[in-house]
């Protein structure tokens, strides 16, 4: 094939530099683009000193492929239009400086034990770098540079990490060590990058190497978990990539490009199309939440190390041009720039046609995540809730939630900072910074973060009714070592009240704490707690009468600035605990009134707003303390051995409804509502 071919063919750069002769506008784009090219014609090439010159993981070799990017988008963009032949010989150099460098990755990895690793992040962002290099200036070189450069940039870049991860003979790393997004951005960059260089690799068999890739990155997409090592598996049978919304950006997006360019060179390829997760595009697009904001279109939840600002857009580029694109896959990207490179090849996402209605409003997650929200509007209510794993990215957040309203996060997950800093470990991604139930002070592990957690929390149950979502979390598996029962049940209903009952069962009597972190501010109210984000409001209840303190605390990416949390305690040492709490949106309204209620086996709350009235009971007896003797009780005038019981009475519909939790049997005044001799959670209408 005729260079470039790896992003945009030589027939796809000619047709641009028509364009550009007619259409003052993609003129100015690409003006500006390089119009630091005189400046960096004369900037001196980073040196091995530089790159090599601290004790950090990566060292400074970033810095590597900081330089490659900068010239490849200005000086390869003008060698690629104009032919500054300048350009070229500035980029030929860069090449043949980098690859007089002793290694393209950190020392650290080099006296690693027992296997050393000869590749990273840095290594492999500046093989595909240099890879962008040679695909544009190939043309320029002679047959002698061509074997030089692209010997060169095979053996410090490419060959390394395809050994390291993907090459039978050589290969250190295994998907229960490192198959996490490392795995498909690594193997992927590398790949990428051969393919701009095997033209001129005599003696070595590219094709063989290149399928090893495709193999390797065809077992990660699939790959089952393994629980010896704590390994999950790493997309659940819905799409979700385990480690959230950014490291599925950055993980997969970089393996779809790496696809993308592998199918422009060589044609379909089988053997990833049928390993690629179903629903890949959508699964994080269920995370994100539109806004009215011009600048900011939309959030996302930043559960892990994510960020509320981050939106899957390399996984969406290039599922679009890989056709694996949806309706809402396209909605999200006809709000993406293209970039200069996507605009030479032809490529343009503002005139793509879809919706995120074709999403569901309420999902749940096999893996952990659950959300719910009002619409697809932007500035709507969303709701989340992770109950997973803890390792590497996903952080100790059992039972945890969030909620967004009005445009604005109002309950949230401090997500994370700097990963070199050393309260990412310690506080990031511990308990601590979540919106979690700890046990005394004390939330899950420290070390399940390196070991992985062998028993990971869950969601154990879910309903989605007429005006509510109910989601349980059991969390007790990452608290194994404090308690043996640890189920958060959340009610969220008509989008604005959430109910949470807490049942914990302790090794030994000891206090709990829920820990709520908010953005904005709070005050006190008698005993109701405020809270107020630029203009968006909430209310807390504790119904239990817990005490409401400060824990100490930091916000997103601000490890240096003191943001203090919520801590509710319960200070009775208790083995057991249940207690009830509420969070009420927009509550100048003034509509919602409360009541705790008892009675023999069981506690509970009564709700009333307006002519809607609902009794949230739990059943004592069902607190699994039972062996041979069901969980009977008469509670809220219904005989059941349900868990949990929502009763809601309407007075304009004139109906009942019942919320029956994990139950065999309601039963009232001689009728039977519902009966299954295994339990399940049902909604049943018991009066009209």
């Amino acid at each position: 094939m005729q260079h470039p071919y790896l992003f945009f063919s030589s027939a796809d750069a000619a047709a641009y530099r028509e364009r550009l002769q007619s259409d003052p506008a993609a003129r100015a784009r690409y003006e500006k683009a390089t119009a630091n090219a005189e400046a960096l014609l004369s900037e001196p090439f980073v040196t091995w000193q530089e790159v090599n010159g601290s004790e950090t993981l990566h060292a400074n070799f970033g810095l590597m492929n900081q330089q490659a990017s900068r010239f490849c988008d200005s000086l390869g963009l003008k060698y690629l239009v104009e032919g500054d032949g300048r350009c070229a010989v500035k980029l030929k150099e860069l090449l043949a400086h980098f690859i007089t460098f002793d290694r393209w990755y950190a020392h650290s990895y080099f006296v690693r034990q027992p296997n050393p690793w000869h590749s990273d992040l840095c290594s492999t962002r500046a093989a595909l770098a240099a890879g962008r290099i040679y695909d544009l200036i190939r043309p320029f070189l002679s047959p002698e540079e061509r074997l030089t450069l692209a010997r060169g940039v095979f053996e410090k870049g490419v060959l390394p990490a395809l050994g390291d991860w993907a090459l039978p003979a050589t290969r250190i790393h295994a998907l229960e060590s490192m198959g996490h997004n490392w795995w498909a951005v690594c193997i992927s960059e590398a790949a990428t990058a051969l393919l701009a260089l095997r033209d001129d690799l005599p003696g070595e068999d590219c094709d063989a190497i290149l399928s090893c890739a495709d193999n390797a990155l065809a077992a990660y997409l699939t790959y089952p978990g393994n629980p010896l090592f704590n390994k999950p598996r790493n997309f659940d049978d819905r799409g979700m990539f385990y480690e959230g919304v950014n490291y599925d950006n950055y993980g997969n997006g970089t393996l779809l490009r790496y696809l993308w360019c592998r199918e422009r060179c060589d044609g379909r390829n089988e053997t990833l199309r049928a390993a690629l997760p179903e629903h890949l595009a959508d699964a994080p697009l269920l995370f994100l939440y539109p806004t009215s904001r011009e600048k900011e279109r939309f959030l996302s939840v930043n559960f892990c190390d994510s960020d509320t600002d981050c939106v899957p857009d390399l996984l969406l580029r290039y599922a679009v041009l890989l056709g694996l694109d949806t309706a809402p896959a396209r909605a999200v990207a006809a709000t993406f720039g293209t970039c200069l490179w996507e605009e030479i090849a032809g490529v343009e996402y503002a005139g793509l046609r879809g919706s995120l209605e074709a999403l569901p409003k309420t999902a749940v997650f096999s893996s952990g995540w659950a959300v719910s929200r009002d619409s697809w509007q932007p500035d709507a209510t969303l709701f989340a809730v992770r109950s997973g794993l803890c390792w590497n990215h996903a952080h100790n957040d059992a039972g945890s939630f969030v909620i967004y309203h009005k445009g604005r996060p109002l309950f949230v997950d401090e997500g994370t900072c700097d990963y070199g800093n050393p309260l990412y470990h310690a506080y990031y991604c511990q308990s601590a910074a979540h919106s979690v139930l700890l046990v005394g002070d004390e939330g899950s592990r420290y070390e399940e973060l390196f070991r992985g957690s062998k028993f990971p929390g869950s969601l154990t149950d879910h309903y989605e009714g007429k005006d509510f979502f109910f989601v349980q979390a059991d969390a007790a598996g990452p608290m194994a070592h404090l308690c043996s029962r640890l189920y958060r049940n959340f009610l969220w209903i008509e989008n604005r009240l959430l109910v949470i009952v807490d049942d914990v069962y302790c090794h030994a009597p000891q206090t709990v704490q829920f820990t709520l972190h908010y953005d904005g501010a709070y005050r006190r109210e008698g005993n109701a707690v405020l809270f107020d984000n630029d203009g968006v409001h909430a209310k807390l209840l504790s119904h239990s009468g817990l005490a409401v303190t400060e824990n100490p605390g930091h916000g997103p990416h601000q490890p240096e600035e003191a943001k203090p949390c919520l801590a509710l305690r319960d200070e009775a040492k208790e083995r057991t605990h249940t207690l009830f709490h509420t969070l009420e949106l927009d509550p100048e309204n003034g509509s919602v009134t409360y009541e705790t209620l008892t009675c023999e086996h069981g506690e509970g709350l009564k709700i009333t707003d307006g002519p809607v009235e609902r009794e949230i009971w739990y059943n004592h007896l069902a607190d699994g303390h039972v062996m041979h003797d069901n969980t009977q009780a008469t509670i809220g005038g219904y005989d059941t051995d349900a868990y949990l019981l929502m009763i809601t009475r309407d007075k304009r519909e004139h109906t009942e409804r019942v919320l029956a939790v994990c139950a065999s049997f309601l039963r009232k005044d001689g009728k039977v509502f519902h009966s299954s001799f295994a339990k399940k959670t049902v909604e049943v209408t018991t009066a009209v």
